[in-house]
């Protein structure tokens, strides 16, 4: 192999794994091609569990709206609201 072709095989290896470093690392590359997927396997999770959540609120809200025993319910133990004829007693030295 001549001097001449050597210098060329070497120019084209560095061309080459010039590109390949470029594809890589560049913006839009490999790299953050990466990221960006790792990112959206993020998003999609955190996107499935407000999913889960909003199905509760939902479900929550259709029994505020027609459920009469799940409203006492909420009022009695979120908001400490009682009935006519009930009496509270609390403990004046809580635990």
């Amino acid at each position: 192999m001549t001097v001449l072709e050597k210098s060329g095989l070497y120019l084209c290896m560095g061309i080459i794994i010039g590109l390949l470093l470029f594809i890589i690392f560049a913006d839009h590359g490999l790299v953050d091609y990466k990221k960006l997927k790792a990112k959206e396997r993020q998003v999609a999770a955190q996107s499935l569990l407000i999913e889960k959540k909003n199905r509760i609120l939902e479900a929550e809200i259709e029994k505020l709206k027609s459920d009469a025993e799940y409203i006492k319910h909420v009022a009695k133990h979120e908001y400490e609201m009682v009935e006519k004829d009930e009496i509270i007693f609390k403990d004046e030295h809580p635990k």
